[in-house]
């Protein structure tokens, strides 16, 4: 016997003779599509939380050690470098490539961490001092925030620091984007004010269809009214999930929680006025862009990691690909400045070493946007566009 959903509860009820999906009704329809939506949103949600705690757990097992380690031996390395530099048995093309070396070595450095031991071995050989540096990017940036992105400086309160202020300049962005732009004041035409009129009486309707669903399976599930102790204890427990569910407009749980206590294996709907269609729908519309939301929020920093995420579908075997490459990539630079350091320890292995090395190609990481900030700045500036 097919299964529909009548008034405000799951039933089993017999269809009439013929009837069929292509007897579904427009707002039974949409009502399955949502069902069947909300089911995907949720297993794939799942999916990437799962993942998300297995990553972080290599990350915090295996990649951030060797970065603490790899850190370790720079610092060392940065030392090592600057000792040689005080000695007076080097070339000045000897001392120029040293030099070239501990600077961008101390850029590096400093933007993980401004280590004030580093900062003074930074300002000792550099023309403008680490802090002149900083005040410097921090205009640069300002002015880059304003003429790219519109942003308005003047409202950051926050620490003079480059990262701080790029984070705030992101978040800036990203509310801009998120935000319509407000619709001019003009007077509403009867054909305006009844579609607001229609709109009103959806978002009330599915607001009292939520409070239907939640009051029957109070009615059912209220744990007071429970005699036998392992069954109260049973439906507290559900109780607790009914409260969540309902504080959270979380309908989907509702009529699911509802039909599992029908003890029902179907939702084909039939026989629900296709008002209360609407109104649920309304709410399901509702639920789905907020998932939506929560799982683009969740694989953002993902999709960045892996690089390439704009332009197709990243999935977990991706981003797992993307840290192994990672972990490889940290592995050989650090055995190549443990390398680096057998050879710096003293000055007549240092010189010949000099002739063959090539310093790694530091950037101006000191005052670079965080990757995920300044992708997530991009992303905005296109969608304005």
């Amino acid at each position: 016997m097919p299964i529909v959903m009548i008034a405000t509860g799951w039933h089993a009820v017999p269809l009439p003779k013929g009837a069929g999906s292509n007897k579904l009704t427009k707002g039974q329809k949409q009502f399955n599509k949502l069902v069947a939506r909300l089911k995907a949103q949720r297993k794939e949600l799942a999916k990437w939380q799962a993942f998300k705690r297995a990553y972080h757990d290599r990350l915090s097992g295996e990649y951030q050690p060797l970065s603490r380690r790899l850190r370790e031996k720079r610092v060392i390395t940065a030392k090592l470098l600057d000792h040689a530099l005080e000695r007076k048995a080097l070339k000045k093309r000897e001392r120029d490539k040293v030099w070239e070396t501990l600077n961008g070595l101390l850029l590096v450095l400093l933007a993980e961490e401004e280590d004030v031991e580093l900062v003074q071995l930074h300002d000792k050989y550099a023309d403008v001092s680490f802090a002149e540096q900083r005040v410097s990017k921090m205009e640069e940036m300002r002015e880059a925030a304003t003429r790219d992105f519109g942003v308005d400086v003047d409202g950051y309160e926050g620490e003079e620091s480059p990262e701080e202020l790029a984070e705030w300049i992101a978040e800036q962005v990203r509310a801009a984007a998120k935000t319509p732009p407000e619709p001019e004041e003009q007077e509403k035409t009867a054909k305006e004010a009844a579609r607001a009129a229609r709109e009103e009486e959806i978002i009330e309707g599915g607001s009292r269809s939520v409070r239907e669903v939640f009051r029957k399976l109070v009615s059912e599930l209220h744990p007071d009214r429970e005699i036998d102790p392992d069954e109260r204890d049973r439906k507290t427990v559900l109780m607790q999930k009914v409260n969540q569910a309902y504080k959270t407009g979380d309908l989907f749980t509702l009529l699911e929680m509802q039909r599992s206590l029908e003890r029902l294996e179907s939702m084909v709907v039939d026989g629900v006025a296709e008002e209360r269609f609407r109104h649920y729908n309304h709410v399901l519309e509702k639920q789905s862009r907020r998932l939506a939301d929560e799982f683009s929020a969740l694989i953002n920093p993902f999709e960045i990691a892996v690089g390439d995420a704009l332009t197709r579908k990243i999935t977990p075997d991706d981003v797992r690909r993307a840290l192994e490459a990672d972990i490889i990539e940290i592995k050989r630079v650090l055995r190549t400045v443990e390398m680096d350091i057998t050879h710096f320890h003293e000055l007549l292995r240092l010189k010949p070493s000099l002739k063959n090395y090539k310093p790694e190609p530091f950037e101006d990481a000191q005052w670079t946007m965080p990757d995920a900030v300044r992708e997530s700045m991009s992303k905005g500036r296109r969608r304005r566009q």
